[in-house]
């Protein structure tokens, strides 16, 4: 992990695949459900969740589906979510079709009011126009979510990743970002991993279910020992974005308090917002 604030420098998605080494990765991105089913026509991605969950513990983080094909239901998908997988540190949700802005909000909402010291990440296309193409509520997402997760699958995208100024960067306003890649569909992927590592707050592949796992494994987890000897020549640098998603981070812990009947001064909400703080300078 990157020590701070839960999020993986390098991590692998899972759609289908049962648990098997990550040698070398932070994390795995485990799907645990689809909208308000468990299940995704006769997989049983609960149970599959939570397979991983017994063999690798904490490393292994949730995200779900929200919207068409699955439901738009924001509120029953995150509880849901927060049933099969409770006391987390981070989830995560991916949108890629039409999904009405009042459902992204009530989802966070949710996710908050159950887990309120978590983060919360989206991941759906890499910019704000790709996204309303499709009908993604982008201002809703990048409001309510701590960090996106924008899937840079395409040489296309990958340029539009590393240009300068990057409109990808530029439409997540501020938030961290971590990149999501797809080996199988850009050979030049690496560039777009290398820039989430070493620019951003991390990178992760699409999918422990492809065959190709095995060798981009390797090539993902390497470019964390990179960026570690970087960082020792520039001690105390901090990815863009972390100072935000602290505040952030603090502020929903507060709100989820206050909106729960607390007050200001409990010891429990200091307690809370000492941890977060912790983390977050870790």
């Amino acid at each position: 992990m990157s020590g701070r604030l839960g999020i993986p420098r390098t991590a692998a998605w899972v759609w289908h695949a049962g648990p098997r080494s990550i040698f070398g990765l932070d994390a795995v991105f485990v799907r645990c459900a689809s909208g308000t089913s468990p299940s995704g026509g006769t997989f049983d991605y609960a149970a599959n969740y939570r397979r991983w969950a017994e063999q690798r513990g904490p490393s292994v983080i949730p995200w779900t589906w929200l919207g068409p094909p699955a439901s738009s239901d924001g509120a029953g998908t995150a509880d849901l979510l927060c049933d099969i997988a409770p006391g987390r540190p981070l989830y995560l949700v991916e949108l890629q079709f039409a999904t009405p802005a009042r459902q992204v909000v009530a989802f966070a909402r949710r996710v908050r009011e159950r887990e309120p010291a978590a983060l919360l990440g989206f991941s759906s296309f890499p910019t704000r126009t790709e996204a309303h193409a499709s009908g993604v509520p982008w201002g809703a997402c990048v409001e309510q979510f701590d960090l996106g997760l924008p899937q840079v699958y395409t040489p296309a995208q990958r340029e539009r990743l590393l240009q300068t100024p990057s409109p990808v960067v530029a439409d997540m306003a501020g938030k961290p970002v971590h990149v999501a890649v797809f080996p199988d569909s850009d050979t030049g992927w690496l560039e777009s991993a290398r820039a989430g590592v070493s620019r951003h707050a991390g990178a992760s592949a699409w999918a422990v279910d492809q065959s190709s796992f095995s060798t981009w494994r390797r090539q993902l987890s390497a470019l964390t020992a990179q960026d570690e000897r970087e960082a020792e020549r520039s001690p105390g640098r901090r990815a863009p974005g972390e100072e935000a998603l602290l505040a952030n981070r603090v502020i929903a812990i507060v709100q989820a308090h206050l909106d729960a009947g607390g007050k200001l001064g409990d010891d429990q909400l200091v307690g809370d917002v000492e941890r977060a703080l912790r983390d977050g300078t870790a």
